[in-house]
């Protein structure tokens, strides 16, 4: 019989930790992004996931968790070009 069984294959953590990224470039990270500044791993901001919005958690740059989204800044763009059409 095994001492210390393992609680989960090394596969299971692999899967785990694939939708995982810094929570500076998440798209719920609540922080000014201009274009030639890069976000710094101590850069504190709210995180605004509908989630744990009501949690009011403040989070470090290089905060991550589960339910990470890439920011990604062209799409912001063209939500901006879409409502300027709209108009």
């Amino acid at each position: 019989m095994p001492k210390n069984p393992k609680p989960f294959d090394d596969e299971d953590e692999e899967d785990q930790t694939e939708d995982r990224g810094h929570c500076r470039d998440c798209v719920y990270y609540d922080v000014d992004r201009e274009e030639d500044e890069e976000i710094s791993d101590e850069t504190l901001a709210p995180c605004i996931h509908p989630d744990l919005e009501e949690y009011e958690l403040i989070v470090s740059g290089d905060s991550g968790c589960n339910l990470f989204e890439a920011y990604e800044e062209e799409l912001e763009d063209e939500e901006e070009e879409d409502e300027e059409d709209e108009y």
